[in-house]
């Protein structure tokens, strides 16, 4: 292929994402051969490449970006731009592309909603592409977040009113931005089962909701969010950890005094041990609906740990089961709602062990772990 068609095509694909800010989906189009067409296509805000001439225009792209690293004559930046920017759209795994394009963020030569609309369109065909969201996590933090202070520096004690002004915006834009981000980890999650990278990713966006613009707001609604999704995806482990974050986050604010009580979070509950005792209730639900799935039983046991925290004062055993006495006066000595809830575990136990699915084998490694961990 010559080199002028290649030049074609990636500036084709650079006026498409330029021209549309609503595109929102990238993909290569398997197609039989060359045809006498522009192999871009473009319709209703989605962007393909038919699969003819990406092998041939890649590997021109990447000896041309090789080429320019290794010479010592400044290339252009709108040339390496349109060269990176194909690239990752196909290879979005190279670091050196990402590196480049943060180096033209830092120059000037390249804006930070216009890279953030480059690497939504890789994950909507690559949703799973860790390095995509490391480089959003860098956009946020070297780029839009560079001049915000955080919440623990005082942002609020600022003497001059025009400061105090410009922080409220930033905060503001901040605020939006993660909250976007929020959107993204769940399109990603929802396009590709176990991405660990999204959840990951959500949990790095909480971790900035606390530093900069409050956490209090938002998990009253990402609470309701991630049980929604739980009930829909009860396989899948990764959202199952992301809750248990997000309960211990709930803990820690009510604990911490920054609400002033946890009713202003979870309105159902008066009480950290409720809302443990409710979301065992919701895993329970979940367990006899869905047989079959351990990572509801591995979630099940993180809830029964904490609430077992909660209600006992007395330090526990973590490694061999103890003789049949002390196994006994384990349930008995205990208060009534720690008793309650073990005999919901025996209850629980009992109801997989008359089933002939591998929900029985689930029970007895419930049951095991309750005898190893917690004394029963």
């Amino acid at each position: 292929m010559e080199e002028e068609t290649c030049e074609r095509i990636m500036k084709k694909i650079d006026m498409v994402v330029n021209r549309d800010p609503l595109l929102d989906e990238f993909d290569i189009v398997f197609s039989l051969g060359e045809v006498n067409r522009s192999p871009v296509i473009h319709v209703e805000h989605k962007l393909g490449l038919e699969s003819w001439c990406v092998k041939h225009v890649y590997a021109y792209t990447y000896a041309k970006i090789l080429e320019a690293r290794q010479s010592k004559k400044r290339e252009d930046p709108t040339l390496l731009l349109r060269w990176t920017q194909f690239c990752l759209l196909i290879a979005p795994e190279v670091t050196t592309f990402w590196n480049m394009r943060k180096a033209f963020l830092r120059q000037g030569h390249l804006t930070s909603d216009a890279d953030l609309h480059l690497t939504k369109l890789i994950l909507s065909r690559k949703p799973k592409c860790m390095e995509v969201f490391q480089h959003r996590k860098w956009i946020f933090v070297n780029i839009l977040a560079r001049d915000m202070p955080h919440q623990a520096n005082g942002a609020n004690d600022l003497d001059e009113d025009n400061h105090n002004v410009n922080v409220d915006l930033n905060s503001e834009y901040i605020r939006q931005f993660l909250f976007s981000e929020l959107d993204i980890c769940a399109w990603t999650a929802d396009k590709h089962q176990n991405n660990y990278h999204s959840w990951n990713h959500r949990l790095w966006v909480i971790q900035q909701f606390s530093a900069y613009v409050g956490l209090t707001d938002v998990c009253s609604l990402e609470y309701e969010t991630s049980h929604s999704w739980v009930s829909v995806h009860v396989s899948e482990h990764s959202g199952l950890h992301y809750l248990q974050y997000l309960l211990d986050s709930v803990v820690s604010l009510v604990n911490d005094g920054k609400v002033n009580h946890i009713q202003e979070i979870v309105p159902c509950v008066n009480s950290v041990e409720k809302l443990y005792q409710k979301e065992l209730d919701f895993n329970r639900d979940l367990i006899e609906e869905y047989t079959d799935h351990e990572a509801l039983f591995c979630h099940r046991r993180f809830l029964l740990m904490r609430l077992r925290d909660l209600l006992c004062s007395y330090p526990q055993r973590t490694c061999s089961p103890p003789p049949p006495a002390l196994k006994r006066s384990c349930v008995e000595t205990v208060n009534s709602e720690w008793s309650a809830v073990l005999l919901g575990e025996r209850d629980l136990i009992n109801k997989c062990l008359q089933t002939k699915s591998y929900q029985k084998t689930l029970g007895e490694k419930h049951a095991q772990w309750l005898n190893n961990v917690v004394g029963i």
